[in-house]
C-alpha cells in the first residue's frame, strides 16, 4: 500500500516502499502512452490530411513511428523495467532537445513537456527504488539464513 505521508511533493515524492516505487513507474508508463497517443494522432493527421500540412508545421508522418516507440516504452515501464524507464527518460529528453533546437517556436508546450519529463524522472526513481528494495530483501534473506 502506498504511504500517505510520502506525497508531500507530488512530483518528487519519497519512495519509501515498493508500492510508492510502483506508483511512480505507473505514472511514467501513462506519460509514455500520452506521448504515444499525441504522436500517433499527429502522424495520422499529417498522413491523411491535405498535402503539405506537415511541411507547414515542420512535422512528418514519422511521428507515428515515434508514437509506436513510446507505446512500447510505456509497456516496458508498466512491467517495471529498469531499462525501459531510463530509455523513456533519455528518448523523451533527446526528442525535446532536438525539437526545441530545430523548431524554436515549439517552446509553447514547455509546461506540458516539463510535467511529462518529471513523470519520466519519477519512473526512473521508482525503478531505482525497486532495485534497492530487491537488494535489501536479498541481503535480509541471506542474513536470516545465516
Amino acid at each position: 500500500m502506498a504511504s500517505k505521508g510520502s506525497n508531500k511533493h507530488y512530483w518528487l515524492s519519497e519512495l519509501t516502499n515498493r508500492a510508492d516505487a510502483q506508483k511512480a513507474m505507473k505514472g511514467g508508463a501513462f506519460a509514455a502512452w500520452f506521448v504515444a497517443a499525441i504522436n500517433i494522432g499527429i502522424g495520422a493527421l499529417i498522413m491523411f490530411a491535405a498535402p503539405g500540412l506537415g511541411k507547414s508545421v515542420g512535422l512528418t508522418g514519422a511521428a507515428m513511428i515515434d508514437g509506436v516507440i513510446f507505446a512500447v516504452i510505456g509497456i516496458s515501464i508498466w512491467r517495471y523495467s529498469f531499462i525501459g524507464a531510463w530509455v523513456g527518460l533519455a528518448f523523451f529528453s533527446l526528442e525535446k532537445i532536438y525539437q526545441w533546437t530545430t523548431q524554436p517556436k515549439s517552446l509553447t508546450g514547455l509546461a506540458l513537456a516539463a510535467a511529462i519529463l518529471l513523470a519520466f524522472i519519477n519512473a526512473v526513481r521508482g525503478a531505482m527504488a525497486l532495485r534497492r528494495f530487491k537488494r535489501e530483501e536479498a541481503a535480509l534473506a541471506i542474513s536470516e539464513a545465516s
